[in-house]
């Protein structure tokens, strides 16, 4: 197999992203964090209790274990290299290879030229916005993971800061839910002023946050269950499902339970990315 030398540092694993767009995106998911942490702690906190005590410390450690677990398997899933190339000796081309006119290589099956990343990836999954990098066969469990904690800081963060926006703007009725939707108009025509409109603000993308993470949980759960791709979901293409146990040790490995504590724990998946069961093998 040959590789054109100028495609040889199109994946690059501890660099940022190679689209401006990438970096815009990761670099707001970077910051967005530390924003949240000082929402959180420093704004709506202290307005709930007066004095540190044991509820506040339990609120302050299960905050910091949340945004620990989403910024450990982020960086794990970013320096974790899932192309084509990640493979010192490649297996030999077999009938179900196709050729990467990109590339100028032959890749296996379920393997996608990524235009952002500019490189085929391992049973490609999809490019994820936030962290800049495709998801694969070796990093899909540490997106799954950061998916889960970031829906249950969402969830945690809507419910703990509903009463102090309903003490700010008052009960949830018609024109409270319009301004969720259109915190701007309410600002600019002078019915609440700069402070209200950047929780207003912050109240509302902590929502349509929460409902993504969902959506995106829901997604790559069916995709796990019947062992798809996104593209494989999308074509209804079904023929590597080999049932839920097989599936599911195919993204998260036999310690699929410490993976959830435990970001950098190794789990082997039982597979190389290259090969993969089918239905009627």
């Amino acid at each position: 197999m040959v590789w054109r030398e100028d495609m040889s540092q199109a994946y690059r694993r501890h660099s940022w992203p190679l689209k401006i767009v990438d970096r815009v995106f990761l670099l707001v998911f970077l910051f967005g964090g530390l924003l949240l942490t000082w929402y959180e702690g420093f704004l709506i906190l202290p307005t709930y209790y007066s004095e540190v005590s044991f509820i506040v410390v339990v609120h302050v450690v299960v905050f910091v274990m949340l945004i620990s677990h989403i910024y450990a398997n982020m960086i794990l899933l970013v320096l974790t290299d899932t192309s084509v190339r990640c493979r010192t000796h490649l297996p030999l081309v077999s009938q179900t290879w196709r050729f990467c006119q990109d590339c100028d290589a032959h890749v296996p099956a379920r393997s996608h030229h990524c235009l952002n990343c500019n490189v085929c990836i391992l049973r490609h999954d999809h490019h994820c916005w936030f962290t800049g990098c495709c998801i694969g066969y070796r990093n899909q469990r540490y997106f799954c993971v950061m998916l889960l904690y970031m829906f249950i800081m969402a969830l945690y963060c809507n419910l703990f800061n509903y009463e102090f926006v309903c003490r700010l703007k008052g009960p949830l009725g018609f024109f409270n839910i319009i301004s969720f939707a259109m915190p701007h108009v309410g600002w600019v025509l002078g019915y609440y002023d700069a402070y209200t409109f950047f929780v207003t603000t912050m109240s509302a993308i902590g929502f349509l946050l929460l409902l993504l993470f969902v959506w995106s949980l829901k997604n790559q759960a069916k995709q796990i269950l019947y062992g798809q791709t996104q593209y494989e979901y999308k074509k209804k293409i079904t023929c590597f499902d080999m049932g839920f146990k097989h599936n599911f040790n195919n993204v998260f490995g036999p310690h699929w339970f410490l993976v959830l504590i435990f970001p950098w724990i190794k789990s082997k998946l039982p597979g190389d990315g290259f090969v993969f069961q089918m239905k009627n093998t």
